[in-house]
């Protein structure tokens, strides 16, 4: 029986009205699957632990178009820290121990900016970028980034132990900058004592102080002290070598803590000869613009202090709401995920984990750190894909130190080593591990011409970054 045409009608808008559902339906769930099948991974930080991660994840997922890859760092470049006392030397120039992160990234987005907060709840990390040009007030911007796995791999920023006035007066040698500061300063000083007259202030001026007797103060003390004596032989005629003092200040009872005995004798032996006057057990109280005064009481009179006394934790990692430590790292279980957070790892300087072999928390160096992040990697590369988690239980194949020009220190799968060997040895492992094959070029050519010039002692009279942005 045919339908009226008031039943026609209600029947097309139910049609319609059923197809539009299915429709709606069909696109909400479309949407839905591409949002939720599309996995994000955020790293933070982009040093020895933060692109070990990204390089492992960019080749395995370069073609897979359901994962997002974004890395923060504060810096655009990755920078090779074990040679940084080279750039203060002027042994290595200074471009050639930096790469770019973006060499890095594949398929992977990148964002140089700060980071402001993390919600481990939401899943979500706010960064913040400067906005500022040369006339105008600087202007920050902040953006929120989504995530599903986050990778913390911060490091670590240096601890002063509160000492306010020490942070003041004290150069530090954890980045580019720093060093290249250094550098500019300890030249200024050589300078400024080719013009004094006073027997006090040019005592002064030639007094450089280093604190900490671990590798990153020793390599330091190292360097600096045969870039002050080279340059006085080659081109300061009326500075008389002798009046140069080099000093490291270590509160300890020996220096190379991490080293065996005789190995931390011998440095000290070796840095001696070299001209280095070495005070232990007598940390640091105070410090002025021309003064560092000892807890003993000794008041050293100089315009040079170089601080390497230990690291701590950012700031911001310090104030997570996630376990911590006594020292404000994170704390992580065998798989280096952070305990009680799902999906979100941590690694390198920044987390806390006991090494089994030890009994105490693995050291932040950087060869902890390259394996920590393939381990990490391949644990998330399990979770997305499918496979067996790995712990991390590393056993470190060595240590080394370079203490002057062809000398060095070290233990080698359990080997003990020291002088000409150790240092040739240290010179290839890290020049192996340098991340391109242009900067290996770079540096061997560095370290070529060295053999048959006198060093550069041209001042580039510059302002940092933070020194700018508070005039």
């Amino acid at each position: 029986m045919p339908c009226s045409i008031d039943e026609t009608r209600k029947i097309l808008a139910c049609y319609y009205m059923i197809e539009s559902s299915i429709v709606h339906m069909i696109k909400s769930d479309k949407n839905s699957i591409e949002v939720n099948g599309r996995k994000r991974i955020l790293v933070l930080g982009g040093g020895f632990s933060g692109i070990g991660v990204l390089k492992k994840l960019g080749n395995k997922f370069e073609h897979d178009s359901t994962i997002d890859i974004s890395m923060v760092s504060k810096d655009n470049f990755f920078l090779f820290t074990p040679m940084l006392p080279e750039v203060v030397s002027g042994l290595i120039e200074s471009r050639h121990i930096v790469t770019p992160v973006r060499a890095f990234c594949k398929r992977a987005r990148f964002y140089e900016a700060t980071i402001r907060s993390m919600d481990f709840q939401k899943r979500q990390v706010t960064i913040s970028n400067r906005i500022d040009t040369k006339n105008e007030p600087t202007d920050w911007h902040d953006h929120i980034l989504n995530y599903d796995y986050l990778v913390i791999a911060l490091g670590g920023e240096t601890n002063f132990f509160g000492m306010k006035d020490v942070k003041k007066y004290s150069y530090t040698m954890k980045s580019l900058g720093d060093a290249i500061v250094l550098r500019n300063h300890v030249i200024d000083m050589l300078e400024q004592v080719s013009i004094e007259q006073d027997g006090d202030l040019r005592k002064s001026l030639m007094t450089f102080v280093v604190v900490g007797g671990g590798f990153a103060g020793v390599e330091t003390v190292g360097e600096l002290n045969a870039l002050v004596r080279d340059v006085v032989r080659d081109f300061y005629n009326d500075i008389d070598i002798n009046d140069i003092r080099v000093v490291l200040v270590n509160a300890t009872d020996k220096i190379l803590p991490e080293v065996s005995n005789d190995l931390s004798k011998f440095t000290t032996q070796k840095l001696k000869e070299s001209g280095i006057e070495i005070i232990l057990e007598n940390p640091v109280s105070s410090a002025t613009s021309s003064t560092v005064k000892l807890k003993n009481g000794i008041s050293i009179g100089t315009h040079t202090l170089i601080w390497a006394g230990g690291v701590t934790p950012e700031k911001i990692v310090k104030e997570l709401k996630c376990e911590l430590d006594k020292g404000g790292r994170i704390m992580v279980d065998g798989y280096l995920a952070v305990k009680g957070l799902d999906g979100v790892y941590a690694l390198g300087d920044c987390a806390s984990l006991i090494d089994k072999n030890t009994g105490r928390p693995y050291p932040p160096t950087a060869q902890n750190a390259v394996e920590q992040a393939k381990v990490v990697a391949n644990n998330l590369i399990s979770t997305i894909k499918g496979g067996n988690k790995v712990r991390f239980n590393y056993k470190s194949r060595g240590i080394m130190a370079q203490i002057g020009k062809r000398k060095g220190v070290g233990i080698l799968f359990g080997m003990k080593t020291h002088g000409l060997l150790a240092w040739m040895i240290w010179r290839t492992y890290y020049l192996s591990h340098l991340p391109t094959l242009e900067k290996k070029l770079r540096v061997v050519l560095d370290w070529t011409i060295d053999l048959f010039f006198k060093p550069d002692i041209t001042r580039l009279k510059i302002f940092t970054e933070n020194q700018a942005n508070t005039l």
